[in-house]
């Protein structure tokens, strides 16, 4: 999981592994193994784990096992390498006047600041809230904006939004009268 990649974890395994025999015959044997997963793995790295693969012929010692990591998706979060990306829904009013938020991540919830006139589709950066990289700095999270429009408002939002209609000179598509005909 998620979770696990970004905690670290510890896991048992039960393989299947290649041991020959005297004559040099290769015969499957089960084996069960403890693996410490480091945090911070991606989707898709190979882990090695030294001398736990098959014991070699003529009484070689054991091969190294590669592990291929596979993190399963997450409800919440979207990884890209050692960054995290996660939507965040704002109201109208939010977006224009700024706001404070709760923010879920992998180490438990943030406060968040999210600054007046913020659009839809603009990333907000917590840097080192990501997954751990080599060498101790980490990815960050950025949380994805996207505006949440009421779908259903009682007579007096309506007639707000109405007021605020008539009031604003603000004109979401003024970029298309550029190319207009005169």
């Amino acid at each position: 999981t998620l979770e696990q990649a970004f905690h670290g974890t510890e896991i048992d395994l039960d393989l299947s592994v290649a041991e020959y025999d005297e004559r040099g015959v290769a015969h499957r044997v089960p084996h069960r193994i403890k693996v410490r997963i480091p945090k911070g793995v991606i989707d898709g790295q190979k882990l090695r784990v030294p001398g736990k693969g098959g014991k070699g012929m003529q009484g070689a010692s054991p091969g190294d096992l590669y592990l291929d990591i596979q993190v399963q998706p997450h409800p919440l979060f979207r990884t890209s390498g050692q960054d995290l990306y996660v939507d965040l829904p704002l109201a109208p009013w939010e977006a224009v006047l700024g706001t404070s938020v709760e923010l879920p991540t992998l180490a438990g919830a943030v406060s968040l600041r999210v600054p007046a006139s913020t659009r839809a589709g603009q990333q907000l950066r917590l840097a080192g809230r990501g997954l751990s990289r080599p060498g101790g700095k980490s990815g960050d999270l950025f949380a994805i904006v996207a505006i949440v429009v009421p779908t259903v408002v009682n007579e007096r939002e309506r007639s707000l939004y109405r007021e605020l209609s008539e009031s604003s000179n603000f004109d979401p598509r003024a970029h298309f009268k550029l190319g207009a005909a005169a």
